[in-house]
């Protein structure tokens, strides 16, 4: 009788072992439920860190080609669409040996849409940028950004592309005989991380 009692327990334990790994974990979820894996979803984030040069594009001759570094963050709200925040610094020689520098900080809304690992991030934002040139400075100034590239996701946590950056940096005086448009554009080299 002593060995019995072992040996019932030692049949029940081996016997829920076997019916256990035989149960497959799918049928737990077997209540017509699809999973489907999709590349962004809500409350997914990343950072993009680009290096760009920046053409002037209406200075006639006055300010030549320059360069440009951008710090972005954004989070989605759904699977397309993203909101966030750029950080721009920038300069530009002019045709007097100086400089010109803009510091843009915008918000952004990005559509995303994505096509295999690809994605195709278009984004417009608003903001404003802190301007100088020689000892003359010019701050908040308005700034405008539409932006669109193409990135591919080499794995989960990363992803790099291109991309372009139109800027719109009005300055606007008091004597609307001062008034100028500042355009510029962009051609990047970014790095993602998502998280």
């Amino acid at each position: 009788m002593k060995r019995i009692v072992p040996l019932c327990c030692i049949l029940f334990f081996y016997a829920a072992a076997l019916f256990a790994a035989g149960k497959s974990r799918g049928d737990e979820y077997d209540d017509g439920t699809e999973f489907r894996y999709a590349m962004n979803g809500a409350g997914d984030q990343y950072i993009q860190i680009s290096v760009m040069p920046s053409f002037p594009l209406n200075f006639k001759g006055k300010m030549y080609v320059g360069g440009a570094a951008d710090l972005g963050y954004r989070r989605f709200i759904n699977g397309l669409f993203a909101v966030g925040g750029n950080i721009m610094v920038g300069y530009h020689p002019t045709i007097g040996s100086n400089i010109f520098n803009f510091w843009p900080v915008t918000a952004s809304i990005t559509f995303q849409p994505t096509l295999w690992r690809f994605e195709f991030p278009i984004s417009v934002g608003a903001g404003i940028a802190f301007e100088t040139y020689q000892s003359r400075r010019y701050f908040p100034g308005l700034v405008v950004r539409p932006e669109l590239g193409i990135f591919y996701r080499m794995s989960e946590s990363w992803s790099f592309g291109i991309g372009s950056v139109f800027l719109w940096m009005p300055q606007w005086y008091r004597d609307p005989s001062y008034n100028f448009d500042g355009l510029f554009l962009t051609a990047s080299l970014s790095a993602r991380y998502h998280f």
